[in-house]
């Protein structure tokens, strides 16, 4: 094989498309005309009979799907509910009898049968003349229903110039009321005319449909003095039969003249495609190779081994050595690339991170500092209850804030953790306010940025119950919405004016980090979106002596 790959590729390309011409098209052609002119001759004068009854078999089958194609349609337009309920409300009830319970059925019947070619005209009626249908052609009905018959079936149908074969049946549509609808289809004889020409497997052979009386439905046959071979076969479930009839001429020279005419014309045709191809490959390749040659002549990246071989003829052995060189130096690129992309990644990541650290820190540490201080002035003017519910809400507090390890936590655990909190500003405050929790038990196993509630619970501690004397409410709502959690934090503190409320927006969105600009609140919503992405964030609104609402909303992470 080997030997036999290196002398093709001293051949030049013209000289190979050549060979392949004459041992691809011109020498099988030639062998199948002579297989074809053999064959022939021994077909002629061997078992006609065995022929006649394979082709006449694949006749039947391809007969026998078209007609199992239409029963399966007609069983499903019959046995279709929605036509059925139609049509039982259009009969029982005067309200539904409108033109818009015709269309509908109309269009239903339609959509069944429309696709299938062979059905010119389908239709559904009652007894009283009622009549919903679909029809490529113009039929007079009266007629029609003048040569029904009552038994149901496939029968052919003497209508006027062009004879329909008919399928007909009287469904019941309702088994307590008796109400019965007789569904008609017509089938164009031309189309299934033309099904068995297409399904005739020879020139000596003719397809018809007849029906019980042995009248010829559709199709043709062979007349008595050229018949020689006849094979019926009936139809399953129609009462119809196909006849296979067979010509008794034993050799047909235009088969061979064909045959010929056909050789030549794709000799021409392979002949000429050849030519082209050639001078198609030729042409830009030598001006490639050319282009290619003068480039490379200043490649100091190639390797002696991958040099080209001036006395190769082979086209394609000098543009893959090219190539091959002008592959080193784009790897060489595309290495340099490489590295320079992961050196920047490990940058941007490593910048990252050091925000990340640095949002983290930035948690006010004022509250710590006002609630050490109290615990200290309470043990000496209060009882000691309190101060040990104090210091026991702190270290609830500090379990989470301090102690767990990582970014996130479960919602359940931060949950706890704001509990707490608002346990020991309450103290604080003298029970200036109350707390309500609304949070949907399906979302508290799913993780979150921990400390993103406690910064927005202070906010509405610290400045929207800032001068009021008790009452103060804060709700604190959780649930799922699609793929999303939303926590809703809401206060009946004094609120907000609109600019101060936008203002407030865009500090919490600003790359830009000046003193006292909301520390807190803009620490969470960075984080959030550096660890959840831009669409998810906090949301605030507010209006004066209304209170203020802040929406937090991060993706559900198991």
């Amino acid at each position: 094989m080997d030997r036999f790959v290196k002398a093709l590729r001293r051949i030049s390309i013209r000289r190979r498309l050549s060979y392949a011409f004459l041992i691809l098209c011109v020498v099988p052609i030639s062998v199948m005309i002579i297989i074809s002119t053999i064959v022939e001759f021994l077909y002629s004068n061997g078992n006609l009979k065995s022929n006649y009854e394979n082709f006449a078999y694949e006749s039947n089958i391809r007969v026998n799907d078209m007609f199992d194609q239409l029963g399966l349609k007609f069983k499903y337009l019959k046995e279709n509910n929605d036509i059925l309920t139609d049509l039982y409300l259009y009969a029982t009830s005067p309200n539904y009898q409108t033109e818009g319970v015709t269309n509908r059925i109309e269009n239903t019947i339609a959509s069944i049968m429309s696709n299938q070619s062979e059905i010119d005209y389908t239709s559904v009626f009652f007894e009283d003349g009622t009549l919903f249908l679909y029809s490529r052609m113009f039929i007079d009905m009266k007629k029609i229903r003048s040569l029904l018959k009552d038994d149901y079936g496939w029968y052919y149908l003497d209508y006027g110039k062009k004879p329909v074969l008919c399928r007909n049946e009287i469904v019941e549509i309702d088994y307590t009321s008796g109400l019965k609808a007789r569904y008609v289809v017509l089938v164009n004889l031309e189309e299934i005319g033309n099904i068995l020409n297409n399904a005739v497997g020879s020139t000596k052979q003719k397809i018809a449909i007849t029906d019980g009386e042995g009248r010829i439905v559709a199709g043709s046959q062979f007349g008595k003095s050229d018949l020689v071979y006849e094979i019926v076969a009936p139809i399953s479930d129609t009462g119809l039969n196909v006849v296979n009839t067979f010509t008794g001429k034993k050799y047909d020279l235009h088969g061979l003249i064909t045959t010929i005419l056909l050789f030549l014309l794709v000799l021409i045709t392979s002949g000429t495609v050849i030519y082209l191809v050639n001078e198609s490959i030729k042409i830009p390749l030598n001006r490639l190779l050319g282009r290619i040659e003068q480039i490379n002549e200043d490649d100091v990246f190639v390797m002696k081994e991958e040099c080209i071989n001036a006395d190769s003829k082979d086209e394609h052995e000098i543009l893959n050595n090219v190539f091959t060189s002008m592959l080193n130096r784009l790897n060489e690129v595309l290495e340099e690339t490489y590295i320079t992309k992961i050196n920047e990644t490990k940058l941007r990541t490593r910048i990252k991170e050091l925000e990340l650290v640095a949002l983290q820190q930035r948690i006010n540490p004022h509250f710590l500092y006002n609630l050490l201080d109290n615990v200290f002035w309470m043990a000496q003017m209060k009882n000691y209850e309190e101060i040990g519910e104090m210091v026991s809400a702190l270290g609830e507090f500090f379990k989470t804030s301090v102690s767990e390890k990582g970014a996130f936590v479960t919602i359940n655990t931060e949950i706890e953790n704001v509990k707490s909190y608002v346990c020991l500003q309450k103290i604080m405050h003298k029970n200036q306010f109350v707390e309500q929790w609304n949070i949907d038990p399906d979302i508290v196993r799913y993780k979150t940025v921990k400390l993103i509630l406690q910064p927005i619970i202070e906010n509405c501690i610290v400045h929207g119950f800032e001068g009021v004397e008790g009452g103060g409410i804060i709700r604190i709502t959780g649930k799922k919405e699609s793929n999303t959690i939303v926590f809703e934090i809401e206060d009946n503190g004094k609120g907000m004016e609109k600019d101060v409320c936008e203002k407030i927006r865009q500090k919490m969105n600003s790359t830009i980090l000046g003193i006292g600009d909301s520390i807190g609140m803009r620490n969470v919503n960075q984080r959030i979106k550096i660890y959840f992405g831009e669409p998810y964030g906090i949301n605030i609104k507010s209006q004066i002596k209304e209170g203020t609402t802040v929406s937090l909303c991060i993706p559900i992470k198991e």
